[in-house]
């Protein structure tokens, strides 16, 4: 394989120490989860290597994850537990499976995730047995004439009827005497004592054998790479993983300015009405033209009933606003900060004149970041989940300037005004920066709005 650099996923498999050991060199991480891949900084050229991966405790590695790698050069060799999984899912695509577990994956003859994996602690430790090396045992065990085959099968459902969180060896033996075949579990027991064997940790070391050697063999991809495989999820997962401006991904300095730049909805609105007008115009142009391919679309304020027009409006607006300015304003709405639309950037590149100042942002981010987890290494209690979403979208009514009144239309308005889905969904992406913003900026009296003296807005003070 000759790569320049390695880069190895594992942990209750083969731990660190024991990678390095069959590969020199190798860039050690824990087990893959979802995001790993995307920040990882790998180039044409490098390997990498999956051995174990997290699905329990967060989102699993995502398969075009994968495939994003493969497609820039990077080889990806998968072993013994999510890596054999992924390896045989995605061997068409020219990811490279290692050992006998991805061999009966791909073959059919394994083919639930429970039969590798495992419950263990965050320093990689096992707590439960992996199910594929219980059957070894029991069909070693059967093979050296220990137990029938017949033992073996009930001892293999008996296992397999445990939830793996819960599969060890002490919960099989409990099974196995309310079953009435304890006698034929003792001398698997035993055998397996005196026979030590680990089916995943020799398909691990395996294949960190065999990179360290140079291959294994390349796959054939195949021509996938020219089908459109890159959906708006790895537009957005690039977009949410990948560091950018100071090492904070780009979605997050987005979301920031989205909740906290007074000049977002008016870079929002520019963005949208001219990608709706096909560019090529000034911003007036842009209205113009807008307004033009809405009406060429059939789609007219006058045609839609009250109910649709108060979704999109607030009261006020539905009172005042001339149809024209209505329809720009349901138009850019209706245009959410959504990867499936090409006017959503994923990526500073991407992004042109809608981010301002990105590095400042960054900074500011990174700063919010640092605040939640200082709060969390404090107390683990104290989340950002944990968050009073009343206190954060009493925090964003204030910071965009309110009406402490104001109505959920009013404040959905506001929201999709910033490219959020409503109200509720500015108060879910806040939860991140609220501290950090809280810390900078101490809490201004959420009493400050047109509506500040009306009896709900003094209630609302005194929260």
């Amino acid at each position: 394989m000759n790569a320049r650099t390695v880069h190895v996923f594992s942990g209750p498999t083969v731990p660190a120490s024991r990678v390095r050991e069959l590969l020199p060199g190798a860039v050690c991480h824990p087990p893959v989860r979802h995001g790993d891949l995307v920040r990882l900084d790998a180039a044409p050229g490098d390997a990498v290597v999956i051995i174990d991966g997290l699905w329990h405790q967060s989102a699993p590695v995502r398969h075009k994850e994968i495939l994003s790698l493969l497609a820039d050069g990077v080889r990806v060799v998968g072993a013994a537990s999510m890596g054999a999984l992924r390896a045989a899912e995605l061997a068409p695509y020219g990811m490279t499976g290692v050992g006998a577990i991805f061999e009966d994956l791909a073959a059919g003859v394994l083919d639930a995730d429970d039969e590798v994996t495992v419950l263990h602690t965050p320093e990689g430790q096992p707590l439960s047995e992996a199910l594929v090396n219980i059957r070894a045992a029991l069909v070693r065990c059967a093979e050296a004439g220990q137990i029938s085959t017949a033992d073996a099968d009930t001892l293999d459902g008996l296992a397999r009827a445990l939830p793996y969180t819960r599969r060890t060896w002490a919960a099989l033996a409990r099974r196995a005497r309310e079953e009435g075949v304890a006698g034929a579990f003792a001398e698997v027991d035993a055998w397996r004592r005196r026979n030590p064997y680990d089916v995943k940790a020799e398909d691990a070391e395996r294949a960190l054998v065999l990179v360290a050697e140079g291959g294994p063999p390349a796959r054939e991809a195949g021509a996938w790479e020219g089908e459109p495989w890159r959906t708006s999820f790895v537009r957005y997962w690039a977009a949410a993983h990948r560091p950018g401006p100071g090492g904070v991904p780009f979605l997050a300095v987005l979301q920031h300015q989205q909740l906290y730049d007074d000049q977002f909805p008016a870079r929002w609105r520019a963005r949208v009405l001219s990608a709706i007008a096909g560019g090529g115009t000034g911003p007036d142009g842009a209205e113009a033209a807008a307004l033009c391919t809405a009406a060429a679309e059939g789609v007219d304020v006058a045609a839609m009933s009250r109910q649709q027009l108060a979704y999109w409006l607030a009261p006020a607006e539905l009172r005042a606003l001339p149809p024209g300015e209505a329809l720009l304003r349901i138009m850019v709405r209706s245009a959410r900060l959504d990867g499936a639309w090409s006017v959503w950037p994923s990526s500073l590149a991407e992004a042109g004149d809608l981010v301002d100042a990105p590095r400042r942002t960054a900074e500011t981010v990174a700063a919010a970041y640092a605040v939640n987890a200082a709060v969390e290494a404090a107390d683990h209690r104290h989340t950002t989940a944990r968050l009073s979403p009343d206190r954060i979208g009493r925090h964003l009514i204030t910071r965009w300037n309110l009406p402490v009144c104001a109505g959920r239309p009013t404040l959905d308005a506001a929201a999709r005004d910033r490219a959020f889905r409503d109200f509720a969904g500015a108060v879910e992406v806040a939860r991140a920066f609220y501290l950090g913003a809280r810390a900078v900026a101490p809490a201004v009296s959420v009493g400050t709005g047109p509506c500040a003296g009306c009896p709900a807005a003094m209630a609302r003070a005194r929260t």
